[in-house]
Parts: C-alpha cells; structure tokens; sequence
C-alpha cells in the first residue's frame, strides 16, 4: 500500500530537519574556534610563557603562541583597574585591557584563548603583564593595554562558567611564580592597627594596604583599590580564611579580594610570639 504524504507536510519536515542540523552545528562551532582563525597558532602554557620574560624588560612577542586559560579575576567591583587575571594548570598572568565593565564581556569562570603576537611582556613593580604597547620616550616605562577595538582580534572566549578551586597557600611557600593565581590563605588576622580601618579610603579614592598575619608567623598585605565598591566597609577584626589574587609590589607580598565574599573570618584572634614578632 503507497501512502502520499501531502506536498505542504513533506516541505515543513525538510525545514525542520535542515533547522535543527543548522543549530547543532552553530553550537558545536562557539566552542571549537580556531585561535582568531590561525590554526598555525602553538599553545604554550602560562609558566612556560613566563619563563620568556626578564624583570625589569620588556620582551615584543613575535611568534603566533596563544594561551587558554581561565577568567578568575576582573574589574566587577573595580579592585582590579583594566585587567583581568587568567590561569591555567601551570600558572597565572595579569592581562592589561583598555576598557570598562570588563566583566560583562569576560566574566570569572570564563575560559578564553589569548592570541599573543603583537602584545609586550612586561613587569609593574615586579607584577608580570601582557601588554598591548610600551612607551619609553620619557624615562619611564608607561604601558597601554590591549584597545576595546581589538579585544576580539586578541581574545576568543572558548567556555562559559569553569570552575577553578583557589591553591591553599602557606606563607613559606608564596613566590613570584603564584603571581596572578587564585590562592587562598588560612588562619589569618589583620593587625590590631588596621582593624580600626577601611580597606582603603573611598572617599579619596586612595587605595590601601593592609596588613594580614599568619598566625604561624608571616606578613602578607591586603591591597585594595580606592575605586573599588567596598574600599569604604570596616576591616574584619576576627581570624580565618582569604581568597584572592596573589600579586607583588617590588618585594612586597600581596593579595587582592574580588569581593568582600573572598573573606571568611570567624575564629578568634590568635596570640603568639611567632604572630607577635611579624
């Protein structure tokens, strides 16, 4: 028996076979991008990147290398000033972006591609950078990050919502090469001078550092932005736990929250002479 399927009903089904192969294609495609359409493009990781700069120099990345690595900091509650820090397995680096509401673009837990030729290596204070252009003409090195305009030649976003668990640190073990990652510090307390304070002075929009010791004996600063939209809350007078962004300044270790969530302080203060003497 030949059954006739009406012409109207054999053209619908044609349609609704080519949509939907047509969406399984185009979300396939958001996430397997070839690196700004160079496939010739070799990936390198973050510490092995790292490893080509010099401090204090300045080095011009000629070869098509490109990182893939994860949002876990940005300018959402402004700490952070047009940058976002990325890492991947093997470490962290801060990258200069001349734009605002960079989170909305590249939010936290977004995995991206950073296409590398063009941009500089370069260090602030010893804080290592990718950079768009250097200037030197006046003595001092001045830096421009990579221009809104030409974020998408740079940067392809490959993943929405990793997640990244913070690197438990102790103070022994905090070193240039945690530079950029997301750590987390336990059984820590401001000292009894600073929790009288704010975290910086947002009235002056001047930031601040403060400082946190280890009970185990050890200083690391808190530095904050003045900008930053919690830089006027009083600082937390009790002990416990910090996650944030391990960054330097010169030889001084410090940590940079995303928000104040990035702090659990519920245990009593400690005492002690290791504590006493930092």
């Amino acid at each position: 028996m030949n059954i006739k399927f009406p012409l109207t009903l054999f053209i619908a089904l044609l349609a609704f076979i080519l949509l939907f192969f047509s969406l399984a294609c185009l979300k396939q495609s958001a996430y397997a991008q070839p690196v700004n359409g160079n496939s010739t493009d070799t990936l390198i990781s973050i510490r092995a990147f790292r490893k080509i700069h010099t401090m204090g120099a300045v080095e011009s990345i000629a070869k098509s290398i490109t990182l893939e690595a994860t949002i876990v900091a940005n300018d959402e509650h402004d700490n952070l000033y047009k940058s976002i820090s990325i890492q991947d397995t093997s470490g962290g680096i801060i990258i200069s972006l001349d734009g605002s509401s960079l989170y909305q673009t590249y939010p936290v837990g977004a995995t991206i591609r950073l296409h590398l030729q063009n941009l500089f290596l370069t260090d602030y204070r010893r804080m290592v950078q990718v950079v768009a252009a250097v200037d030197t003409s006046s003595g001092q090195l001045l830096t421009t990050g990579i221009p809104a305009t030409l974020f998408s030649k740079f940067i392809t976003v490959v993943k929405d919502n990793s997640s990244v668990l913070p690197l438990m640190v102790s103070y022994k073990n905090l070193s240039d090469t945690l530079q950029g990652r997301l750590i987390k510090i336990s059984n820590v307390e401001f000292s009894a001078a600073d929790t009288s304070l704010s975290f910086a002075d947002k009235k002056n929009k001047i930031g601040a550092s403060r400082s946190l010791k280890f009970c185990a004996g050890g200083t690391i600063y808190l530095r904050t932005s003045g900008y930053a939209d919690f830089a006027g809350i009083s600082i937390p007078k009790n002990n416990g736990d910090i996650t944030g962004i391990y960054s330097v300044y010169n030889s001084e270790k410090q940590i940079l929250i995303r928000d104040t969530s990035d702090i659990l302080f519920r245990g009593k203060r400690c005492t002690g002479a290791a504590w006493l003497k930092n």
